[in-house]
């Protein structure tokens, strides 16, 4: 197995692993999603009184998102050799998933806390507070379900496509399940527009999705067959 096989089979292992852990423990205390359809000012008092454990769960799940940029890159390399056209999209739109994804989430490592204290200072005046729910509200619409979901769900649906593509001479089934997948990811960007039932079908999409990723991980992890590598690129 070469050390592409390695890091990629590795980083597709962890990203849902890590992922996974730091979205149970939002669902555990901050009642993460549900908590997102409640009133910007008790979403900030509730963030405020969490404590530090609330702010390493939403930074592992960043930290997930920025490690899929180096999976999806080491996934390409993995399969350059085969379709370098198909290994090269792969890699730049999963790229372009992990740091939209990323950037979704680093409002809440960064801005949340701030808009929190400023809610809850001592002495704040009710302009104070309803500047701080503006911009919450704001930065939830626009870096939230903006960059972080609309785009996340369009890049990561076409990653897995594209990744499927690549799969599907050495596993059909892993193939055909991950379009499939996909296109329930993607059903999530109708959800803004009112469309019934898309956003409980993305929902089990990414859960599913993460399993998907997941047994890629694996596959690569146990596969005896060399891979390319930079050095195969060149040749």
């Amino acid at each position: 197995m070469s050390a592409t096989s390695r890091t990629a089979g590795g980083l597709l292992v962890a990203v849902p692993l890590i992922f996974t852990a730091g979205f149970t423990g939002l669902q555990m205390t901050f009642d993460y999603p549900d908590i997102l359809r409640h009133p910007a000012g008790e979403v900030l008092t509730r963030f405020a009184a969490a404590g530090a454990d609330l702010h390493l769960y939403w930074y592992a799940m960043m930290f997930a998102s920025l490690l899929m940029i180096g999976a999806v890159i080491a996934l390409g390399l993995h399969f350059w050799k085969e379709d370098n056209l198909l290994a090269a999209l792969a890699m730049g739109f999963g790229v372009l998933a992990g740091l939209v994804q990323a950037l979704g989430l680093l409002r809440w490592v960064i801005l949340v806390p701030s808009l929190a204290a400023a809610y809850l200072a001592p002495g704040a005046s009710e302009l104070d507070k309803a500047m701080a729910v503006s911009l919450f509200d704001a930065a939830n619409h626009y870096l939230g379900m903006g960059v972080g979901e609309h785009l996340g769900y369009f890049f990561t649906a076409i990653w897995t496509v594209l990744t499927a593509a690549l799969l599907f001479r050495t596993s059909r089934l892993l193939a055909v399940s991950g379009v499939v997948i996909a296109l329930g990811v993607v059903s999530g960007m109708l959800e803004p527009f009112g469309v019934p039932m898309t956003g409980m079908i993305n929902s089990i999409s990414y859960t599913l999705w993460a399993i998907w990723t997941l047994v890629l991980g694996v596959v690569l992890l146990r596969s005896k067959a060399a891979a390319p590598t930079l050095a195969a690129m060149a040749g």
